[in-house]
């Protein structure tokens, strides 16, 4: 196991990441005006957000407990998502998405065999 990170080494890094997301966050509001992206690029840096959210959410609802993938119905966590996404797809509202998830999620929790953590 590797020692945790203190003293000078600790503000380096906290350095170091401030300097990078100075530099990269920067570097659009700077050249945004005058540098123009390709239309192609444009186009797909507006999916890089929900691409990113995908990242984070998938693993954690289909690889939790460090099981192989559960993409069984007993997972909660996947109940869960489902529900959001079909109240998404009917509705167009977020808090509702949000609301219904939670409900299945907490719903399946109580009441399903918990084979999982």
């Amino acid at each position: 196991m590797s020692e945790p990170v203190t003293g000078i080494g600790l503000g380096v890094v906290i350095a170091g990441l401030a300097v990078s997301t100075f530099v990269t966050r920067g570097s659009f509001l700077i050249a945004g005006a005058r540098v123009r992206l390709h239309p192609r690029v444009e186009s797909a840096l507006r999916y890089a957000p929900v691409c990113t959210l995908t990242a984070i959410i998938v693993p954690d609802v289909l690889l939790h407990g460090g099981a192989d993938f559960d993409l069984s119905l007993l997972n909660p966590r996947l109940i869960g998502v489902l529900a959001s996404a079909l109240w998404l797809t009917r509705s167009r509202n977020i808090i509702g998405c949000l609301a219904s998830g939670m409900l299945a999620y907490t719903l399946a929790r109580l009441y399903l065999p918990a084979h999982l953590p």
